[in-house]
């Protein structure tokens, strides 16, 4: 069943000009609506706050650069950062690096709906949507990395833009990907020929 009602909530909506007001909020298939009909099930959050999901657009939650820092935190195994398993929740580490299902319950308990992992390498694409998979909760999305990509930099060079169109859209698809990554666009490229020199 997807009809829900949060009934007595002090709502924020700053796109909508709610600003603290106790209303009721209907959820019909997933979708708020006007009337989520008399079979719904009810929710009573009176004294609670009921505003839209965050989103972060720039988190490493998943890929080449967590799995990096999890190497590089085994204290991040200790009992001290191991969240036992309940009845709602599964077992998990982590303070800095946390696992995926630890990742998952603290963004939703900050009150954050969708998170984006902003660097995934091209060849580390199934490992991050493995990952994905694996943290519950949120949604999430990632962008592949093309600053350096040497097809990329030889496209631009020449001025053929239709094949850089053409590539980039390639890649997005390939990896499910959800927005282009630039970053220090050819950077590795002077480290890899010897030329430190540049700005």
């Amino acid at each position: 069943m997807n009809n829900l009602i949060i009934k007595n909530g002090l709502v924020y909506d700053p796109l909508n000009n709610i600003d603290g007001e106790k209303k009721d909020i209907h959820i019909k298939n997933g979708k708020i609506s006007e009337n989520a009909g008399a079979d719904s099930k009810v929710i009573n959050a009176d004294g609670m706050i009921v505003m839209p999901g965050g989103v972060d657009l720039h988190s490493h939650i998943a890929g080449a650069k967590v799995n990096a820092g999890r190497s590089l935190r085994p204290e991040d195994k200790h009992m001290e950062a191991t969240m036992k398993k309940t009845r709602l929740t599964r077992s998990g580490t982590g303070f800095s690096v946390p696992s995926t299902w630890i990742t998952g319950y603290k963004y939703a308990q900050l009150g954050f709906t969708t998170v984006f992992e902003p660097a995934m390498p091209l060849l580390e694409a199934r490992h991050t949507h493995e990952e994905f998979l694996e943290t519950p909760i949120i949604d999430k999305g990632a962008f592949p990395l093309f600053g350096n990509n040497w097809f990329v930099m030889e496209y631009v060079k020449n001025g053929e833009i239709d094949k850089l169109a053409a590539y980039v859209a390639w890649i997005l698809k390939a990896t499910k990907g959800f927005a282009i990554k630039l970053v220090n666009p050819g950077g590795v490229e002077n480290w890899a020929w010897g030329d430190s020199n540049f700005a």
